[in-house]
């Protein structure tokens, strides 16, 4: 994954804890900012999408409520962070969810943080690059601004769009998994290394 010298992919306004904190792409019309609790019923419709989540057990087989519950937590800010998602929207509309479903110690212990990625897009808007402008920010984001030193994007190796957007769009190539397929039924992981992305 080829980074910018700089973070160009994003205009970054304010911090997490503001209101008024997002990040917009510079070369599209994408916007991702954290969700608010007004928003939780369109984060709930994303994640209830059956097409969004037939990948992902840590939310396909989560009843309403528990999807409710997930959503309220991405309404707050922890500190230290531990997640960060963000709603995205273009042209004014909510079209999915990108972000850092979980922020931890890495396997070492020298008090470095890792993060976890993924990126969920409505039926209605795949296809355009969102996913890919979406997930690239994240990614840029959490290495450049939170500090963190991997990002971990794992998914199942039938999710062929992931699949192609982290091969073909980003050029990486999966880790060999020691553990087979992770608690969420994955079985492919990428990782995205601060030493390698910000040379």
């Amino acid at each position: 994954m080829q980074p910018p010298s700089t973070s160009q992919l994003y205009k970054l306004v304010s911090h997490p804890g503001d209101p008024a904190f997002r990040l917009q792409s510079t070369s599209t019309d994408l916007i991702l900012r954290l969700p608010t609790i007004t928003e939780i019923s369109i984060l709930v419709d994303i994640l209830e999408n059956k097409e969004n989540s037939k990948f992902d057990k840590s939310i396909s087989e989560a009843t309403s409520e528990e999807l409710e519950t997930i959503a309220w937590r991405w309404t707050t800010i922890s500190r230290p962070l531990t997640h960060l998602n963000f709603l995205i929207w273009h042209h004014k509309n909510p079209i999915g969810i990108a972000g850092l479903g979980w922020i931890g110690a890495c396997d070492a212990n020298d008090g470095s943080r890792a993060g976890a990625a993924g990126v969920l897009i409505q039926p209605f808007a795949r296809g355009k690059g969102h996913a890919y402008e979406a997930l690239r920010m994240v990614v840029d984001y959490g290495l450049r601004e939170l500090g963190l030193m991997e990002i971990r994007i794992a998914s199942h190796s039938g999710n062929v769009p992931m699949k192609m957007l982290m091969e073909r769009k980003l050029g990486l190539r999966p880790e060999v998994r020691e553990d087979g397929v992770d608690q969420f039924g994955n079985d492919l992981l990428w990782i995205v290394r601060k030493e390698t992305y910000i040379a």
